[in-house]
């Protein structure tokens, strides 16, 4: 027995990743966090540019702002020292560089967790080593920081962001949408999408079949894609049947993180490839199908990790009419 045991009531902090799709996995993470600690307090430190999408986490009591990858160590350095006397008890370092492992080490919080990475060795009391045999999908692996090592990992218990009604009500209006029709959100975009899945995605033609199968039945379709991939959805876009392009609402490069959760949640379904829009549809709680043309890829994605479902795509228009 410890001559000496720390009380620990103070609060929690996770420092989330530079990235919109690792952002979504680690929010599995947070519940984790959130369940193992149920009376303790939960903050996060993000990049600034994806502060208004974790604003919609409802695990999350406070936000802090992480400086960006490329700044100095000298502006981690005074993150770190801007967090002393804040009470926290642990820290959960999900990027695996050294200046962000910087910032819990500076703020004084005893307990630091976090995967091995280049000179980190002084800055983690925790230091895990990432298992793909054992948890091959990174968000498995996000939520194994979260539990002590070699405890299995409970269920998934996926929770909804949060939507401003406000905000929704707003976009609607402003981009002339209508609720008359369900809705099938769609998220073609190719933007980091894993070359694997990639290669296993049905062809344009063939999703092109489904879609107006979908809107025989009776859906409109909303296209959801980052500011990124404007040019490439206009391309595709053109190639299409015109019944096809009447029929989708053009959303792409038109909506922040935040206004993309708020009309994502109006949707009954998504079509998506395997990107971020995926895990964001699946945050939002929506039943998500990557059409396949051949066979399921063998790392099976990053977004079957939370739930998506890999679906031949001849069997798509099936899969829609109960929702409908």
């Amino acid at each position: 027995m410890p001559r000496f045991k720390r009380i620990k009531s103070g609060r929690n902090l996770v420092l989330l990743p530079g990235s919109v799709e690792k952002v979504l996995l680690a929010q599995a993470l947070l519940n984790d966090v959130r369940a193992r600690y149920p009376k303790q307090a939960l903050d996060v430190m993000t990049p600034m540019g994806l502060t208004n999408l974790v604003k919609r986490f409802p695990q999350v009591d406070e936000l802090w702002n992480m400086p960006e990858p490329n700044m100095g160590v000298k502006v981690f350095w005074n993150a770190g020292v801007t967090l002393q006397g804040k009470d926290y008890d642990r820290a959960w370092v999900l990027p695996e560089r050294f200046k962000p492992a910087l910032i819990p080490a500076l703020a004084n919080i005893p307990e630091r967790t976090g995967y091995r990475g280049l000179y980190r060795y002084a800055l983690l009391m925790d230091i895990r080593l990432a298992r793909k045999d054992l948890h091959p999908h990174l968000v498995d692996r996000y939520r194994a920081l979260a539990w002590d090592i070699g405890e299995p990992l409970p269920d998934y218990q996926p929770v909804k962001l949060k939507v401003d009604k406000a905000q929704q009500a707003a976009l609607i209006q402003q981009h002339q949408l209508n609720l008359d029709k369900p809705i099938l959100a769609w998220s073609p975009g190719t933007r980091n999408v894993p070359k694997t899945s990639l290669n296993c995605a049905a062809s344009l033609e063939q999703i092109e079949a489904q879609l107006l199968q979908a809107i025989e039945q009776g859906w409109q379709i909303w296209l959801f894609a980052s500011r990124h991939e404007r040019l490439e959805i206009t391309d595709l876009l053109a190639r299409m049947d015109a019944r096809v392009q009447a029929a989708v609402s053009n959303l792409a490069g038109l909506l922040s993180w935040d206004e993309v959760v708020d009309l994502m949640a109006l949707a009954k379904v998504q079509l998506a490839n395997d990107n971020a829009l995926a895990l964001l549809a699946l945050s939002c709680g929506l039943p998500t199908y990557l059409t396949v043309a051949n066979k399921t890829p063998e790392n099976l994605g990053q977004a079957a990790g939370l739930g998506a479902q890999w679906l031949d795509v001849n069997l798509l228009a099936n899969h829609l009419i109960p929702w409908y």
